[in-house]
């Protein structure tokens, strides 16, 4: 299990890392398509988060659908207090010079530890559901690179922008190793609860960042994008099944 979180962290931090070095090599192109990409991690957040991390919480833990609705609001609140998520970014630094970069990455940091968490958490109930869990948070972690590192890009040099944006990508290992070290003492009902919290993370995320995204601009392709996610990850579930 320690060492499946470990890789799966560092891939999801690799993805971020990607994200960055694409906006290295073409930022305008990087920014302009981003949404594809958003559309598509939209769908398979939410596949993720109903087929899989739900049922699964609701296994453990007979408070789960509670905790579901709890982190989704609490999720709510902390973006109403931090800007961070790709699609609400981009939306408010377009057209202006972005002067809150702290508050950017201060809350891009924490989502990323959140994040490298609920991987740990995923391979601590089972394989399976720590390979889904895993997916989710690595097809977000590709725009989030984009948009991080365009976003600081604006306010402050290359270089600061291109280590703040490293930090960020390396958060998602880090909090994942965090994770290990103190959920040895949980209970079955404590992992059930931890897999709530993470779903109501990723419909979060598809619910008020991503899937906005997809009425902005080619709403057909955005949508189609989608459901293409959606469908391609529910057909990795069967075929795990």
């Amino acid at each position: 299990m320690a060492l499946n979180a470990l890789l799966y962290g560092g891939i999801a931090g690799a993805a971020t890392l990607l994200g960055i070095l694409v906006v290295l090599w073409q930022r305008d192109l990087a920014v302009k398509y981003s949404h594809y990409i958003n559309s598509f991690a939209a769908g398979a957040l939410v596949t993720i988060s109903l087929v899989h991390l739900v049922p699964e919480a609701i296994e453990l833990a007979s408070n789960a659908l509670l905790v579901v609705l709890l982190s989704f609001i609490a999720f709510y609140l902390l973006e109403t207090a931090i800007v961070f998520h790709s699609g609400s970014e981009i939306h408010y630094a377009q057209g202006e010079r972005h002067s809150k970069a702290p508050v950017i990455f201060s809350g891009l940091f924490l989502h990323s530890l959140i994040d490298g968490f609920i991987i740990t958490v995923g391979f601590e109930v089972s394989t399976e559901l720590g390979l889904f869990a895993a997916a989710g948070v690595i097809l977000h972690e590709l725009p989030e690179g984009v948009t991080s590192f365009a976003l600081l890009l604006r306010s402050m040099s290359r270089r600061t922008a291109l280590g703040l944006s490293i930090a960020v990508a390396l958060a998602t290992p880090v909090g994942a190793a965090i994770a290990l070290g103190s959920l040895g003492a949980l209970t079955e009902s404590g992992l059930g609860v931890m897999m709530a919290i993470a779903a109501g993370s990723f419909l979060y995320v598809a619910a008020s960042d991503l899937i906005p995204e997809t009425h902005e601009k080619s709403a057909l392709p955005n949508a189609i994008s989608l459901l293409i996610g959606v469908g391609f990850l529910y057909l990795l579930s069967s075929l795990f099944e």
